[in-house]
């Protein structure tokens, strides 16, 4: 194990260790410390980012009921939605927002993750959890920065680094994305699993990876699916609208050129869709409405003949998504999917 230097709410510094006890050292955006910890230099964190035992101690005496926290994540949402997101869900007035009581709200709230267990809860509540969880630390990560950025790729490492701690285990961005929802797959541009056999978090991960994820993820760009709100009791129904909603969104298809255009997230993921292209249109069937749904399965049968298939990705707009408007303080009662 290796001393944890210094803490802050925003922005800590977090030291870690190889495995092989090198000083190989990076900075953790890690921001929701728990005042439960009462962290100092004598505090230790292991490799992975589990805190030491004297604190694990502390939160099991401290614990909040795991689904009762992400039923106030919900509801904390709903509020953050319905005053500084648009009603697309693509928009976040950032700059409204990090002066606002919603958000002092929204980080006190988030500091009771480090005090939760997710060993009693089902996959359909973890899956629920970690979707609302990663949406939240995305906007608490960009409100958290001084300087806001005009792009996500002008921050290094946003989501590598941007981090909770939820229970004694550290999880940033990719983390949850990668690690838990997609089942600990690799990451597009990696040919390794996201976790590593040992590490105490792969026993979080989704047995499987449900595509789907895909169009509930928000990371703060102008092409990301729009944020919505889940709860655990209809996640099928609300991942079935999200997927329906971008897919028909975002793609085109023009059957005199046998042309089909869709987001570059089927390109960057198409093995969670399937083994090819093909596999990808195949499974996009399901999820658009007529009349696109005729016209592809047309060109998907004339794929067997002589006609050839023209598939292309459209530009991703990585670009904040900030807006300056304020929206309407009106909550609505029906934003449940």
């Amino acid at each position: 194990m290796i001393k944890l230097d210094r803490v802050k709410v925003v922005n800590g510094m977090c030291s870690t260790a190889s495995s092989h006890a090198t000083e190989n050292t990076h900075l953790l955006n890690v921001l929701n410390w728990s005042p439960l910890q009462s962290l100092t230099t004598s505090k230790s964190i292991m490799t992975d980012g589990t805190i030491g035992k004297d604190e694990n101690e502390t939160r099991s005496k401290n614990a909040y009921n795991t689904v009762k926290v992400s039923i106030e994540i919900q509801q904390k949402m709903f509020s953050l939605k319905s005053m500084f997101i648009d009603p697309s869900g693509r928009l976040v007035n950032y700059c409204q927002l990090r002066t606002s009581n919603i958000y002092h709200d929204l980080c006190e709230m988030a500091k009771h993750l480090t005090t939760i267990t997710l060993d009693n809860v089902t996959e359909n509540e973890r899956k629920t959890f970690f979707i609302n969880v990663y949406n939240l630390l995305t906007i608490h990560g960009i409100v958290s920065l001084n300087d806001r950025p005009k792009s996500v790729l002008d921050l290094n490492q946003f989501w590598k680094t941007t981090s909770y701690q939820i229970g004694p285990h550290l999880y940033s961005l990719d983390d949850i994305e990668h690690g838990i929802l997609r089942g600990n797959k690799p990451h597009s541009n990696c040919t390794q699993r996201h976790f590593t056999f040992n590490d105490p978090r792969a026993k979080y991960s989704m047995r499987r990876c449900d595509p789907r994820i895909h169009f509930a993820l928000n990371c703060g760009a102008h092409s990301c699916p729009p944020i919505s709100i889940y709860s655990s009791s209809n996640i099928e129904k609300a991942l079935n609208m999200a997927t329906t909603s971008y897919c028909n969104s975002e793609i085109d298809i023009i059957l005199e050129n046998c042309e089909i255009r869709l987001s570059k997230l089927f390109l960057w993921y198409k093995n969670d869709f399937g083994r090819s292209e093909i596999d990808v249109l195949r499974w996009l069937t399901k999820y658009i409405d007529e009349p696109k749904q005729s016209l592809l399965r047309t060109l998907l049968e004339r794929q067997n003949s002589k006609d050839n298939l023209h598939i292309s990705y459209k530009t991703y707009n990585w670009m904040l998504n900030h807006h300056d408007s304020l929206i309407s303080t009106t909550v609505a009662v029906n934003h449940y999917h």
